[in-house]
């Protein structure tokens, strides 16, 4: 995940958290609160930047054998949310305010060096379902589309993000 799709899809999807512990912390933290959410508007216009940058790349088909909606694994990845913001919460203490940001921080190394770019929450929000599709050659690809079925057996049509990540977007967004 190279650029700016790598950059859009990782603030994009961290963008919910920090959204809502800068709100949380908004009289505490005060100007910095206010910059947090711009910064987060910032990464919904980096997201159509993305969504319109992918568009443009050549589809690759994809020989389906099997698919499984895999939408739990965006709500586990959403669910790590919780312990951040239950601190932020809770605590005024300048121990609490680091501690809620390593936690983020470690949510944020996880996410990129697993590339764990298709548990993009802000995703599911517009929009997009995630699947595992398994291709007649035994490959794994994880799919985000917003269709509601992907065929079991049947080519699906994909634009992809990385070695086992794939788009499937209808026109231009």
């Amino acid at each position: 995940m190279k650029g700016i799709v790598g950059a859009g899809l990782l603030a994009s999807a961290f963008a919910p958290l920090l959204a809502l512990i800068a709100v949380l912390k908004l009289p505490a933290l005060g100007w910095v609160s206010w910059a947090i959410l711009a910064g987060c508007l910032l990464s919904l216009v980096l997201l159509w930047l993305v969504l319109r940058r992918v568009a443009g790349l050549q589809t690759r088909p994809v020989e389906s054998a099997e698919v499984r909606r895999a939408d739990e694994s965006v709500l586990a990845f959403t669910s790590s949310y919780v312990v951040p913001v239950v601190v932020a919460l809770f605590s005024d203490d300048p121990a609490s305010l680091v501690a809620t940001i390593a936690l983020v921080l470690l949510l944020l190394i996880i996410y990129v060096r697993a590339g764990l770019y298709h548990l993009n929450p802000t995703l599911a929000v517009i929009g997009f379902r995630l699947y595992e599709v398994t291709a007649t050659s035994g490959a794994a690809t994880m799919v985000l589309s917003r269709s509601r079925h992907l065929p079991q057996q049947g080519v699906i049509e994909c634009r992809y993000l990385g070695d086992d990540v794939a788009i499937q977007l209808k026109g231009r967004p």
